[in-house]
């Protein structure tokens, strides 16, 4: 049985995104979703791990009506697990529309399941040199990162502004060019595959 259970802190966007209709829902509770004693029993005894990236469905009053996996742990146990405690436990702000009222609204995320050496990650550090710091920059850029069900990267949001746009921009250009991940495989029928990692990039001279 495993002694020290080295367990990754659920990865969210603390920041609620804006887009084009509105801003996306903003989970609250990041932290109390899912805990080092949610690891199932049966996943630690037979040394299952993995990555679970979910797309949840999220109502005008901050409620999660439903949970797809779009990138599979490729353990029932774990996907399931994520669902469950997402669709029990995370409170949400709820998405806003243009006119600033509450709608409904999706959110994504991912959970990195592991013990020891067996810890997939789904943070990424970039440290990016550049011949000249964009005025205004003031620290690294963070962002959510999509990828397709090939890996490639398709989307990019900024969840912690560099205080730089040119700088957050070149980030974004960056990821979507050059960074790739394995291909996720979806749970569902209805939902593509899609991975959501978290993206650190600091800019260098």
């Amino acid at each position: 049985m495993f002694t020290i259970l080295m367990f990754a802190a659920l990865q969210i966007a603390q920041e609620p995104v804006a887009t084009e209709m509105g801003v996306s829902p903003q989970l609250l509770n990041g932290e109390e979703v899912i805990k080092p004693g949610d690891y199932p029993t049966r996943a630690l005894r037979r040394n299952e791990y993995g990555i679970v990236s979910v797309l949840l469905q999220i109502s005008n009053i901050g409620r999660v009506t439903h949970c797809d996996i779009t990138e599979s742990s490729g353990f029932a146990r774990l996907d399931a697990t994520t669902c469950r405690l997402f669709s029990r436990r995370a409170k949400f702000a709820p998405a806003k529309g243009a006119d600033s009222s509450p709608v409904a609204g999706e959110f994504r995320s991912s959970m990195s399941w592991g013990v020891g050496n067996h810890m997939p990650k789904t943070t990424i550090d970039i440290p990016l040199q550049v011949s000249k710091i964009p005025a205004n920059y003031q620290s690294p850029a963070k962002a959510q990162i999509i990828f397709d069900d090939s890996g490639a990267a398709t989307a990019c949001a900024i969840t912690t502004s560099s205080g730089s746009d040119a700088a957050d921009q070149a980030v974004c250009a960056y990821i979507k060019k050059y960074l790739i991940v394995d291909p996720p495989r979806s749970k569902s029928t209805n939902v593509p595959a899609t991975a959501v990692r978290y993206v650190t990039a600091n800019l260098s001279i």
